[in-house]
């Protein structure tokens, strides 16, 4: 699979404001920067988009932190065919902290 384009809302370090990383035309690439900018918050959001799974990670943790919703939307391609995935999930029984837990 060939990923095209992805799109995160409140998945770890990102929030709902995320921009989108659009892959078209992209053969090879380099995610670099600072530790904790979230290079790998991206590939965990591919193989969470595919598979349901992140770095063995339980899924209420991938909800950034003081939300309680999250989505990924993944379009990939295989072959001649294009895949849209959209994985979301939203918790109203997470208990946000307060500001004397942070």
């Amino acid at each position: 699979m060939i990923p095209i384009r992805l799109s995160v809302k409140n998945f770890l370090s990102y929030q709902e404001n995320a921009p989108v990383l659009d892959l078209s035309g992209i053969h090879l690439a380099c995610l670099c920067g600072p530790n904790g900018n979230g290079k790998s918050a991206l590939l965990d959001a591919i193989t969470w988009a595919l598979w349901g799974i992140a770095r063995g990670r339980r899924q209420e943790d991938l909800v950034h932190f003081g939300r309680r919703d999250m989505q990924v939307e993944l379009i990939a391609k295989s072959e001649y065919q294009q895949y849209r995935i959209i994985r979301p999930v939203s918790y109203t029984h997470l208990t946000l902290p307060t500001n004397r837990e942070v």
